[in-house]
C-alpha cells in the first residue's frame, strides 16, 4: 500500500485537511457497510463538504446505522429513556438526517447498496441513488466508480494497540478485496488514501482481519476517536416467528453448514436448535406438533437427534445467535483450509491430532507422496501435522539435536521415529465460524472482546467473497460447506415460488438484495445443499391483515427458477424439482386459513391448479390460536419472547407488549377496550404503580397525562396484567 508509516492524528479535521490535499476535492469515498464506518472521521468530511461547495463528495457505503425515532405521545414516554440508555455516547451520523429529509447539498451524494430496513422509503434522494447490486458484485461495482478515498473504523490489538497492526474487526467484508486494486491505483500514480479511525471499543478480531499499518496513509486516534459503538436492541421473537425457527431447526444436518441472518428469526432458529441439542424429549414433542413439517423431509434433510458432530458457521453477518449455539454445543464442527484435509476428516477416517494412521490416510489420499518431499515437509508444517521446527534435507527429515529420519513412510522404523519426533500436537488454523461482518448489541460486543485468543481466533473474519460464493476455490469451499441450510428471511412469496426480499412493487427499496441471492445460488450449486426463506404467513393485524403468500407481485428478489424450500409459521414446503401445480398446493398449505380460499381461486382461474383441489386437512386451522395451542406443548418458558435476553427491563417490555396490543386493535376494538375498564380513569390498579411510574404517568397533571395514564392501564388490562381491585 503506501508502503510507510501512517501519518498518526488526534484531530479529525486535520486528517479530512490532509485527506484533501493528498486526494483532491473530486472525493469518491467508500466506506463500510454497519458498525465498521468511522463516524467521527466521516462526519468531519461531511461536514467540510457541506461548508465548501467546491469539494464534491460521493460516498458509497451500506447499512448506514441510526437510533430510531422515539415518536410522540406514549411512545415517546416508552422509547425516550430506553433510546438514551443504549445510544447515549453513539457518534450519529451527518449526512443521515439529510439524507432522510431529502436535504444533501447539491456537491454531496451518498449510494447505498443495503438500506437500514424501511428506514428510507419515499426519500427521493436515497431511492434514486440507491445501488442494486450482490453483496460480492460490491467491490466490482466500486472498483467501476474509481474510488479515491478508503475510510474504515480499525480495532488496536487489546496489548500492543495500533503500534504495527490493526484489525478490520467488524468488516474486512468489502475491503479485502479491494486491496489489490488500491495497489494497482498507486502503481499506476493515480491519487488514493487509506484512512483508519481507530476505537478500542471495537473488539479485535484476529486470523484475516488483520493487517499492518503501513496499509494506511493515515491513522486518526487517541480519545477524539473515541465513541459508543451502535447497538441494536434484541427483537422480540413471536410465536410464529419460533414455530418457524423451530421447524428450521429440524432441518439442519448433523456435521452440516449454517448459515443465518440477524433478527428474530435467528434468534428462533438458535434456541430451538440450543433445545435440540440440550433437552431433546421436549424438542421432539415440540416436532411432533408441528403437522406441517413432513416427516419425509425432515429424514431426507435434518433430523431430531441432538447433534454430535455438529455444525460449522459460515455465514456473511456473525450475529449474536452463533456464540449462543456455540455454548449449546452446536456450533462444535471445525473446518480446515485444505480440501483433502477437509475430506479425511469429515469421513472419519483421521483426527485433528497428528498420528501414524493420519500418515497413512495422507499417503492413501495422495495429499503428500512417498518418501516425503521437500514440497510436502513444507505443508505438514504449515498444517501443523509436523512440528515448525522439522525440515527436509537429501530425503531426510531433521530436527536440532535429533538424527536425520529417512522421509520413506513404508518403513515401519521410520514411520514410528517420524511418529515419536516430528509430529505436531494438533491440525492448525481451525476455524467454527467463517463471517463477513458483525453487527449486534453492546452484550455481543462486550462477549467478543473478552473472548481468550484461542476461542476468538476459532471466528475467521474474513472477505465475502471468501463466503458468498464458491468460485475463489471451489474445492475447498465445497469439501468445508457439506450439507449447508443457507436461511434468510423474505417478505413475501408467490404462489409460484418467487420471493420478495427487498422491495415493494411501486419499485421503493426496503433494504436490499445484500448476499441472499448469493446463497440462493450457492444451495444450488453446492452438492447436499438447500436454501430455506423463511416468510411470516400475514402481517399486519385486524382491518390492515394481509397474506405475506400472494398469487403474484410487482417485485421479485429471488426468481422462481430458484426456488427451494419455504417456510413459514404454519409449515415448510418443498419447492425444488417440483412442478407448478405442486408448488402452488404445497404453498397453499402453509398460508393463514383465512386467505386460503381466494388464494385456491385465483390458481384455479389462471389454469394452474385443478377446480377439484382442496387444501390438506391439517392445513385448515392455519390461525395464530391454533398455533399457540401447538407451541404450548413444550411448556411455560419452552420458547420465550427474548430467548437469550433483552436490553430492556422487565417492566418495559411488559409495557411493550400491552401497547403494541392495544395499538393492533381496530378503531372499534379500542373503543369497546376503553369502555370496558372506564373505572381505571378514575383508580389506576394499585399493580399498574410501577408501571406508570416508568411512563411517567404515576401522578398525572391535566387532562392530557390522566388520559395517557388511562390509556396504559386499559392496554395493561387487556394485555392480561392485573385486575382492578
Amino acid at each position: 500500500m503506501s508502503g510507510a508509516a501512517p501519518r498518526r492524528w488526534a484531530s479529525a479535521q486535520d486528517c479530512v485537511d490532509a485527506l484533501i490535499e493528498q486526494v483532491g476535492r473530486e472525493l469518491r469515498v467508500a466506506v463500510p457497510l454497519g458498525l465498521g464506518k468511522p463516524n467521527t472521521l466521516l462526519n468531519a468530511l461531511y461536514r467540510r463538504a457541506v461548508d465548501d461547495p467546491s469539494v464534491r463528495l460521493h460516498l458509497y457505503t451500506a447499512l448506514t446505522l441510526a437510533p430510531p425515532p422515539v415518536g410522540q405521545g406514549l411512545q415517546a414516554r416508552l422509547a425516550g429513556p430506553i433510546q438514551t440508555r443504549l445510544f447515549e455516547g453513539y457518534e450519529s451520523l451527518d449526512y443521515w438526517e439529510a439524507l432522510r429529509g431529502d436535504a444533501l447539498p447539491a456537491n454531496i451524494r451518498v449510494t447505498e447498496f443495503f438500506f437500514q430496513p424501511a428506514t428510507l422509503l419515499g426519500r427521493a434522494q436515497a431511492q434514486q441513488d440507491y445501488l442494486c447490486s450482490n453483496y460480492t458484485h460490491v467491490g466490482r461495482d466500486l472498483r467501476a466508480a474509481q474510488i479515491n478515498v478508503f475510510m474504515q473504523l480499525v480495532a488496536p490489538h487489546p496489548d500492543t494497540g495500533s503500534a504495527e497492526q490493526v484489525s478490520l474487526s467488524s468488516n474486512p467484508d468489502v475491503t479485502l478485496e479491494m486491496l489489490p486494486y488500491i495497489r494497482q491505483r498507486r502503481a499506476d500514480g493515480l491519487p488514493v488514501a487509506v484512512l483508519g479511525q481507530v476505537c478500542d471499543a471495537l473488539p479485535y478480531m484476529g486470523r484475516d482481519a488483520v493487517v499492518t499499518v503501513d496499509q494506511f496513509d493515515g491513522l486518526f486516534e487517541g480519545e477524539a476517536a473515541q465513541y459508543r459503538l451502535f447497538g441494536t436492541p434484541a427483537a422480540p421473537v413471536s410465536a410464529a416467528d419460533h414455530a418457524i425457527g423451530l421447524q428450521v431447526s429440524a432441518l439442519l444436518r448433523d456435521g452440516g453448514t449454517l448459515q443465518i441472518g440477524i433478527g428474530a428469526l435467528s434468534d428462533a432458529i438458535a434456541w430451538s436448535a440450543g433445545l435440540r441439542e440440550n433437552d431433546n424429549n421436549r424438542y421432539r414433542q415440540a416436532i411432533a406438533a408441528m403437522p406441517g413439517l413432513p416427516d419425509t423431509l425432515v429424514e431426507q434433510l435434518g433430523g431430531r437427534a441432538p447433534f454430535r458432530a455438529g455444525l460449522y458457521g459460515c455465514t456473511e453477518m456473525l450475529v449474536e445467535a452463533y456464540l449462543h449455539l456455540q455454548r449449546a454445543g452446536v456450533i462444535k464442527r471445525r473446518v480446515y483450509p485444505h480440501a483433502g484435509l477437509q475430506r479425511l476428516l469429515d469421513d472419519g477416517r483421521i483426527g485433528v491430532r497428528p498420528d501414524e494412521a493420519m500418515l497413512d490416510a495422507l499417503v492413501d489420499a495422495s495429499l503428500v507422496g512417498n518418501p516425503l518431499s521437500r514440497d510436502d515437509v513444507h505443508w505438514l508444517r504449515e498444517a501443523g501435522i509436523f512440528r515448525a521446527d522439522v525440515e527436509w534435507a537429501a530425503g531426510t527429515l531433521q530436527r536440532e539435536g535429533l538424527p536425520g529420519i529417512e522421509a520413506d513412510l513404508s518403513r515401519e522404523e521410520n514411520l514410528q521415529a517420524i511418529a515419536d519426533h516430528c509430529l505436531g500436537s494438533e491440525l492448525r488454523d481451525a476455524t467454527l465460524i467463517h463471517g463477513g461482518f458483525f453487527l449486534g448489541g453492546e452484550g455481543f460486543y462486550e462477549r467478543l472482546r473478552a473472548l481468550p485468543p484461542a476461542e476468538r481466533d476459532l471466528i475467521c473474519m474474513t472477505g465475502v467473497a471468501q463466503i458468498n460464493q464458491l468460485n475463489g476455490n471451489e474445492p475447498l469451499r465445497v469439501a468445508q460447506r457439506r450439507h449447508a441450510r443457507f436461511v434468510n428471511t423474505g417478505l413475501k412469496v408467490t404462489l409460484m415460488g418467487s420471493v420478495v426480499s427487498d422491495g415493494l412493487e411501486s419499485g421503493q427499496v426496503l433494504s436490499g438484495v445484500g448476499g441472499q441471492y448469493n446463497f440462493v445460488a450457492q444451495a444450488h450449486a453446492l452438492p447436499e445443499a438447500r436454501s430455506i426463506l423463511c416468510i411470516r404467513a400475514t402481517r399486519g393485524q385486524g382491518q390492515t391483515l394481509e397474506s405475506n403468500v400472494v398469487w403474484a407481485y410487482g417485485h421479485v428478489t429471488i426468481p422462481r427458477h430458484l426456488r427451494d424450500i419455504v417456510a413459514t409459521e404454519y409449515g415448510v414446503a418443498d419447492l425444488r424439482g417440483a412442478t407448478d401445480s405442486q408448488v402452488i398446493a404445497r404453498l397453499l398449505d402453509i398460508a393463514d386459513s383465512r386467505f386460503q380460499p381466494a388464494l385456491l381461486k385465483q390458481a384455479v382461474a389462471a389454469g394452474k391448479l385443478p377446480d377439484t383441489h382442496e387444501i390438506s386437512p391439517w392445513a385448515r386451522d392455519n390461525r395464530p390460536e391454533a398455533l399457540g395451542q401447538r407451541l404450548a406443548t413444550v411448556g411455560a418458558g419452552g420458547f420465550p419472547a427474548f430467548p437469550f435476553g433483552s436490553e430492556l427491563s422487565a417492566e418495559e417490555i411488559t409495557l411493550m407488549r400491552a401497547l403494541r396490543g392495544f395499538q393492533a386493535l381496530d378503531r372499534w376494538g379500542r373503543a369497546r377496550s376503553l369502555l370496558r375498564h372506564a373505572g381505571v380513569f378514575r383508580r389506576p390498579p394499585a399493580a399498574h404503580g410501577a408501571l406508570l411510574s416508568r411512563m411517567g404517568l404515576h401522578k398525572p397533571r391535566g387532562w392530557r397525562e390522566r388520559l395517557q395514564a388511562g390509556i396504559v392501564s386499559v392496554a395493561l388490562l387487556e394485555a392480561g396484567a392485573e385486575s382492578q381491585a
